[in-house]
This record gives structure tokens, sequence and C-alpha cells, in this order.
């Protein structure tokens, strides 16, 4: 019992500073801290309440104001991050410990793709789900975000616009430090197909930080998706990718882009930069989704990746088309999501870490993609151009 108490003791000291961020930063937003359905089911529910109680006065445990998300991104970035540093340190909150230090390589080659030892991963995260489709039903008596423990859902953000809640959730297999599954709606039990309020609440949430290392991904069915519930994912890597310095040329508009043809992989960039107006932004996500609904209805899995440009305060949005729909994942080679798209390798034993090289890497992209980026692009300038229905398109803004 005194070890237990010890343990509730650290949490409570440790969270004084989360206390300072809720109170003082975010006075007037919409976060919410979940203690529970009002009964402690579990001890991590009832470390929960004794980190909430014991930390926040009590005449504002219940206050609830909307400010915008804009304005307190950074604020909420800030207090995710301690929270899942503490619960990082209770002991099978998560699947596995990620160490600090990951044993990592540089593909030797000049596109710069990187190797990161994470054997735990494969060995002990939750069994995915094989979903049939790029438009599957949702299926309750799967495993799905409305059944995590109270503990696992660190935050939950009110949208000011259109008061829908975004849950940020802890991945309990973690990538990196800070992994976190971002689950818009999750009452409304939503298919893993990105709506155009998810998207929405994604780019203006990266628009509204500022640090660089935190980048967004997004797998579709047959793109590695493992949870047929809607989820982004927010991993920090704080290195350069190979996407971070890919070159572009356009595309479509004044900011849609290809890689240029020299580039050993395809992709689409959508870029919002820092002086877009609200309206811009709008119509920038409002054309991304048209093309994810088109990629869904035509079966084409997609991953997609939002990352700040190292280089300059735009946002890049990159969207990744694939030929081959993946139901299971291959033991026989790495598997390729959006992380694997990006040039970042999470692998699962140190071999295929000492003996990938970057020829292995491409020649796996490519048989995936295969040719479906011809179609693609085809599709983007005419989303672009303004040569797709117009009454299809405004049954899709909000």
């Amino acid at each position: 019992m005194s070890s237990f108490l010890r343990t509730i003791r650290k949490i409570v000291c440790r969270n004084r500073f989360v206390s300072h961020t809720l109170s003082t930063n975010l006075k007037e937003s919409t976060v919410k801290i979940i203690v529970g359905n009002g009964h402690f089911n579990s001890l991590a529910t009832l470390l929960q309440f004794v980190v909430i109680v014991g930390a926040m006065e009590p005449k504002k445990r219940a206050q609830k104001v909307s400010m915008s998300l804009e304005s307190k991104a950074q604020h909420y970035l800030n207090a995710l991050k301690v929270r899942w540093m503490q619960l990082h340190e209770i002991p099978g909150m998560f699947a596995y410990q990620l160490q600090e230090a990951r044993q990592g390589r540089r593909l030797p080659g000049k596109h710069g793709f990187y190797g990161e030892l994470n054997a735990e991963r494969s060995l002990k995260r939750r069994v995915p789900q094989a979903i049939e489709s790029l438009n599957p039903t949702f299926k309750p008596k799967q495993f799905n975000f409305n059944k995590v423990d109270a503990l696992e859902v660190m935050m939950t953000i009110d949208k000011e616009k259109d008061n829908s809640e975004v849950q940020m959730i802890i991945n309990k297999s973690p990538l990196t430090k800070y992994h976190t599954l971002i689950c818009p709606d999750v009452k409304s039990n939503l298919v893993q197909r990105a709506t155009l309020s998810a998207l929405s609440f994604c780019i203006n949430f990266m628009r509204s930080i500022n640090d660089a290392a935190v980048r967004l991904g997004y797998n579709s069915p047959g793109a590695l998706a493992s949870v047929n519930h809607l989820h982004f994912h927010m991993v920090h890597i704080p290195r350069d990718l190979y996407i971070d310095n890919v070159e572009l040329q356009p595309l479509a508009g004044d900011y849609v882009y290809r890689l240029k043809p020299e580039s050993p992989t395809e992709a689409i960039c959508y870029v919002i930069t820092a002086r877009d107006t609200e309206r811009e932004v709008r119509e920038k996500v409002g054309n991304l989704h048209r093309l994810t609904e088109w990629l869904c209805d035509n079966q084409l899995p997609h991953n997609l990746f939002i990352t700040h440009n190292h280089k300059s305060d735009d946002l890049r949005v990159f969207v990744f088309v694939r030929a081959k729909y993946c139901v299971t994942k291959d033991i026989t080679a790495f598997n390729v999501g959006f992380c694997e798209m990006v040039g970042f390798l999470p692998l699962s034993d140190a071999d295929k870490l000492q003996n990938m090289t970057e020829q292995m890497v491409i020649e796996r992209i490519q048989d995936i993609t295969g040719n479906a980026y011809e179609s693609a692009y085809e599709q983007v300038k005419l989303i672009i151009n303004g040569n797709i229905d117009a009454a299809w398109f405004h049954s899709l803004v909000i």
C-alpha cells in the first residue's frame, strides 16, 4: 500500500504543472479532462481522479466557455505533452515503455530515409482489424475508441464552430514520444474515412502550434489503418525526413503540387500558407476533402501526412495514393503506412534495421503505389479548376 500511495503522490506533484497550464492558459477554453463515468472502475480511473481533483481548484472544474481553437492550440499541446509523460510512467498504462534513446540508422543514400528499432510494437500491439473497403461499416462489437479506459483520454476539446468534440487519446503502442490518437466525434461512431470536419480540425490545429517536430498522419482502410473508427495520429519526429526535403512542382492552381519527376516516390502536396485567410483555408481543405472522397469512392487507399515546412511558415499536407489494398500486415517485409511513405521506418528487429537499404524502401513504396497517381493527378486538376459538379461540392461544405 505504501508503494501505491507513493505513486499517487508522485503523480499529483507532477500534475501541478498541468494544473497551472490549465488554470492559467485555458481559463476560457473548452478543454476538459475526463474523470470517468462517476465511479472508479479501475486503478487507472482512480489515479486520474486523484490527479485531477488534487490539482484543479474546485470552483473551476465545471467551467466550460468557448474560445477558438487557433488561440488555444499551443496551450492544448503543452498540457498534452505533460499529461502523456505522466501516463507513460504508470505501469501497465501502455503496452510497453518507449525508450527515450532508441536505436536508429540513417540509410546510406541521397534521400535520407531513417530506420528506427521498435520491436515491442510488433509483438505487443493490439491485433489490427481487417477493414474490408474504403467505405466500411462501423462494427460496435469490434474494438473502437468508445471502449478505451477513461484515463487513456488525455483531453477532450470542444470545437467552437460546430460544437463537436475531439478526443486526444494515448496510443498504447507508441511509435514516438507523445504519440496520440486524434479522434473526432467519437460517440458518432464514424468509420475510418476522413471527414471535412476532421481535416479542418487537424489542419487548423497544426497551423496554430509552433513545434515543427509535431506531425499528423492518417492511414485509410487498405493503407495500414488498424481500427475502423475515425482517427488521426499525432507523432513527434524532431529529425529531418525524406519528405521534408523533396522538391515540388506545380500541379493545379497556385497551391497544389506534386513531387518533381526525378523524385523516387510520388505524392500530391497541398500548401497552406501562414498568410491564408480563413476563407482560403476552408477552400483548400474543402478541395482536399473532395480528393479523399474521390479516392474512397474509387477504392484507392491513401495516406495523409500534415507537417510544417522546415524552411518557411507554410503547412504542407501530403497525399499518398496506393494501387494495392493492404488488408493484413505483411510479415515478410516492412509495412508501409504514412510513416514509411515520408521516410520514417519503424522496424521490428535489429537485422532489418541493419540490412534495410534505400533501394529496398523505394522499390517497396513504388510497388504499392503502382500507377494510381495518373488518375489522381487528373482528378486534382478537375477539382481545382472547378470542373466538378458544383452541387456535389456544396453538399460537402460545413
